[in-house]
């Protein structure tokens, strides 16, 4: 599968190693794992001769240390001779050649130095201290460990603190990208995009292994089935892999408590009732999961801009995190007995109600990046949802711009065509509860559709005041 849209990292990356041949640098890649960290830099790599990559492995310093000896032999014959005895050894080399030769050089899975030999951290910031202005290349050093590489670079009182010229955190694909992907495969995006949302997110790596295994244009069934649910499935054990070592020896409660949120429940109280946490407890394990491992995130009504409102929702920010909380981690018993129909019924029975929520977050995605390109009636400066503290009132989509005194009001529906008068006369009313600038703002009301709407109805909804969007619509060309 080819490589899709990590322009301005790329451009980012060159701009660094031409500011190398004069001055060194020091840069930080983070991002979760799958979301093309090590592939970014094995293109970039195409275009820079002096790049050495390195992968930190969990081994035993002196077998890491000849693995390395090995590498760096490849660029420079007559190190075949030398035996670095410490880490110091070897950053001491790497620097004294740096004053006289550039080189990039790359470490990934940097935080995996926390288990092979902590005092690496200290022993590049001598180096780096006493030698920064001398040398010329950069260090690159990238992880997919977020907590350990936020504690490395930006605990006050690690070695590595302020040390870093330059950050990149890998974000996952934009929903233009996933179109692309998706029209490469000769899918039709408007049909295929909220499937493939709903289960990857924006994961590079979830689609090569659609491409891979031949998954693309096959039945849902067969997709969910071979990616999760068969014995050994290559994503079967994905939020494990991802989470455990984030999370250390607390994880069964923190994954007690996606699975709830997965499941639906997003409020506070509800989550401690159905993780079986004490209330009082629970906010301090929300923090942590919002704050410090940044798993979820604390949604407030978009015309609520003061922190701390009582009527913030959490939701696991990763899409295919979600998909795997709600079917897979729910479901190990099923896992366990081997039965794959059964998992497999069980998720496809559901999924055209989990991938409503799934739409919502695809449309407003798709909005912000349709934004400056006049889709809507006005451009806005905040999308989001609202609901009432109660959770009587809800509207999937509510975008505002204070400078105009403009707010749109939208519902999403998989089957647009469905779409009643009398839903639409009820948005109308949703519409009263909002109390931003009451009588002093204009007014809009939209239908977002997976489904195209045929001529007719949108003619009998614009009668009712309703501007009907469908995705294809809002997908790029």
């Amino acid at each position: 599968m080819k490589f899709y849209n990590r322009e301005k990292e790329l451009s980012k990356l060159s701009e660094i190693a031409s500011l190398s041949a004069r001055k060194s640098h020091m840069v930080v890649i983070a991002g979760r794992r799958r979301v093309g960290k090590t592939e970014l830099i094995r293109r970039f790599s195409q275009d820079q001769g002096n790049l050495l990559y390195l992968f930190v492995s969990k081994k035993k310093p002196h077998i890491l240390l000849e693995e390395f000896r090995d590498l760096l032999s490849e660029r420079i014959p007559l190190i075949k001779t030398v035996s670095f005895r410490s880490f110091d050894d070897f950053f001491a080399f790497l620097f004294s050649y740096m004053k006289e030769h550039r080189l990039i050089i790359v470490f990934d899975e940097f935080q995996n130095f926390e288990f092979v030999d902590p005092s690496v951290f200290s022993i590049i910031q001598k180096h780096w201290h006493k030698e920064k202005d001398k040398i010329k290349g950069a260090y690159i050093f990238i992880g997919s460990v977020f907590t350990l590489m936020k504690k490395i670079f930006e605990g006050e009182k690690e070695p590595l603190f302020g040390r870093a010229t330059a950050r990149l955190f890998i974000e996952p694909l934009d929903p233009d990208a996933l179109t692309e992907i998706l029209t490469d495969h000769h899918l039709d995006p408007a049909a295929y995009l909220p499937f493939y949302f709903t289960l990857f997110g924006g994961i590079p790596k979830y689609y090569f292994l659609s491409d891979r295994y031949g998954l693309f244009g096959k039945p849902h069934t067969d997709i969910i089935r071979k990616l999760y649910c068969e014995t050994d499935a290559p994503l079967q054990s994905e939020g494990k892999e991802l989470l455990i070592e984030e999370f250390g020896k607390n994880y069964h409660l923190y994954f007690s408590i996606l699975q709830v949120i997965a499941g639906g429940e997003t409020q506070m109280g509800r989550i401690a009732d159905g993780a079986g946490i004490n209330i009082n407890s629970i906010s301090k394990y929300l923090d942590e999961l919002t704050s410090y491992y940044q798993v979820l995130e604390r949604r407030t009504p978009v015309t609520e801009l003061k922190h701390g409102s009582k009527t913030g929702r959490y939701h696991i920010k990763d899409p295919a995190l979600r998909f795997w909380f709600r079917y897979i981690f729910k479901n190990q018993s099923l896992i366990e007995i081997g039965d794959e129909k059964g998992l497999t019924k069980k998720i496809i029975d559901d999924l055209s109600t989990f991938m409503g929520g799934a739409f919502e977050e695809l449309i407003k995605a798709l909005l912000l990046r349709r934004n400056m390109e006049d889709a809507l009636p006005f451009k806005f400066n905040r999308v989001g949802g609202f609901w009432t503290k109660k959770g009587d009132v809800e509207i999937d989509i509510v975008a505002i711009s204070d400078d105009e005194g403009k707010v749109l009001f939208g519902e999403c529906k998989l089957k647009g065509g469905r779409f009643t008068k009398a839903e639409a006369q009820r948005l109308k009313e949703k519409a009263e509860y909002v109390k931003w600038r009451i009588g002093k703002r204009k007014e809009y009301f939209a239908l977002f559709s997976m489904d195209e709407i045929s001529k007719t109805q949108k003619k009998a909804l614009e009668k009712e005041g309703i501007i009907c969007f469908d995705l294809k619509g809002l997908i790029k060309k």
